[in-house]
């Protein structure tokens, strides 16, 4: 097989084509776009436009309630495989448990489609996909299941003979000099929404809940200590509007809005804003504010 040089579109270029007219269907696995995307709004009623939508997940998340077929994925305790963290670490995983209901692993789902589809997939185990994958892609060329046993780790790229790359260009970078190669991006202006829109609201995450804790929430515990996100106020805005701890606000912006709980804090002044991502409330999400800008 020979794998294509250019790269295909990413989720905003998906959603366009979806405007456009040329996006019919989508298969969606491991994200839940109509919560963590920007401008949901537009994304939902992009989700709704498709012909033919199917999302392949371990719970049923807010994306799901789009489709028109849901496939039941197993979580990392019912499977074997491996996690590839942003330190590019790779690291095996077991399992312990057998999967639940109807739910199987990914890349069994994959390969009983692939073979209704007319393909001649006979993998067994992940180990095998991993050893096709190193044959193809020259990082992953000397990672396999046996160097990963017993909780071992590796770096990659790795070599043919298992050597991995904990720091990159050590010796240098990939050109005849060796130096990096530093492009200037031409500055946008910022959007500007008008007087009207006052405040200037920040976003992210905080240490209880991953992204918008489409999982976490599924932790009595972390559900417990964080049960729903929080507006941060100022000191300042809260004198000037009469909020204290523990009120009801809304927040418009040209794109939507929300309700959400304050809470009044030095940590940040004037009108700036901080709302964190996770909820389990369509009402309270974050990005029914945003734009559909991104940065590249």
């Amino acid at each position: 097989v020979s794998l294509p040089k250019d790269p295909g579109m990413d989720n905003h270029q998906m959603l366009e084509g979806v405007k456009k007219g040329k996006l019919k269907s989508l298969y969606l696995f491991g994200e839940d776009m109509a919560f963590v995307d920007s401008n949901v709004n537009f994304v939902d009623t992009m989700l709704e436009d498709l012909e033919f939508f199917v999302v392949q997940d371990l719970f049923f998340s807010k994306t799901a309630q789009f489709a028109d077929v849901i496939l039941p994925a197993a979580p990392s305790l019912e499977k074997d495989g491996t996690f590839v963290n942003t330190e590019r670490r790779i690291q095996r995983f077991y399992q312990v448990l057998e999967p639940l209901g109807d739910s199987k692993p990914d890349w069994l789902i994959f390969q009983e489609l692939a073979n209704h589809l007319g393909a001649n997939w006979t993998y067994q185990h992940p180990s095998e996909i991993m050893d096709e994958a190193a044959s193809l892609a020259g990082y992953f060329a000397g990672v396999s299941y046996e160097r990963l046993e017993g909780f071992n780790s590796q770096i990659w790229p790795v070599a043919k003979d298992g050597t991995d790359t904990p720091i990159l260009f050590e010796e240098g970078f990939a050109f005849e000099d060796g130096k990096a190669r530093l492009i200037p991006l031409e500055w946008t202006p910022p959007f500007e929404a008008g007087a009207e829109y006052d405040l200037h609201l920040n976003n992210g995450r905080l240490l209880e809940h991953f992204h918008e804790g489409n999982m976490t929430y599924k932790s009595e515990g972390l559900t417990h200590k964080v049960p729903h996100p929080w507006l941060e106020v100022s000191l300042e805005l809260a004198r000037e509007r009469g909020i204290e701890d523990g009120s009801l606000v809304r927040l418009t912006s040209p794109y939507g809005h929300v309700k959400v709980r304050a809470i009044v804090t030095e940590r940040v002044t004037g009108n700036e804003l901080y709302l964190t991502m996770n909820t389990r409330e369509d009402e309270e999400a974050v990005n029914r504010l945003t734009s559909s800008y991104h940065d590249t």
